[in-house]
């Protein structure tokens, strides 16, 4: 796997997520759960969790998939999650697929929390729709 070609998730990208036909269309591999260090905080008034970076020993729960197409699948990604619109940014980080340390690719939002309480478990879960997602 080289370098770039990995996606964390977090959010309503997950598997059952809102939003997780838009990655489901793209050419991507599930690689199981992984982790990133930082927090995550509800955003109040949405559906969809926000993550910040962070140096501390918190970690952030999700999921990890190789992209076959990065360019793009990143591309669609950014603008799924507005990107463009400064509602959150793409990083490389290091992520954990159990004890194997690799970059990943994820998604932080870029606004302030607003004293949002944080997510002290990493964990968001995500609210399952009638129609099965992928």
């Amino acid at each position: 796997m080289s370098l770039g070609t990995s996606l964390f998730v977090y959010g309503t990208l997950k598997r059952g997520g809102e939003l997780h036909s838009e990655l489901a269309a793209q050419k991507v591999r599930y690689m199981g759960l992984a982790k990133i260090q930082g927090c995550l905080f509800p955003i109040e008034g949405e559906s969809y969790p926000g993550a910040i970076q962070t140096d501390s020993e918190e970690y952030i729960k999700g999921e990890l998939y190789e992209l076959e197409e990065p360019a793009k699948t990143l591309a669609r990604i950014d603008e799924v999650e507005e990107c463009n619109q400064g509602l959150f940014v793409r990083k490389l980080v290091d992520c954990w697929l159990g004890s194997r340390k690799i970059k990943a690719w994820a998604y932080f939002y870029a606004k302030p929390v607003k004293r949002n309480p944080q997510i002290a478990s990493g964990h968001f879960p995500v609210k399952l729709r009638t129609k099965t997602a992928q």
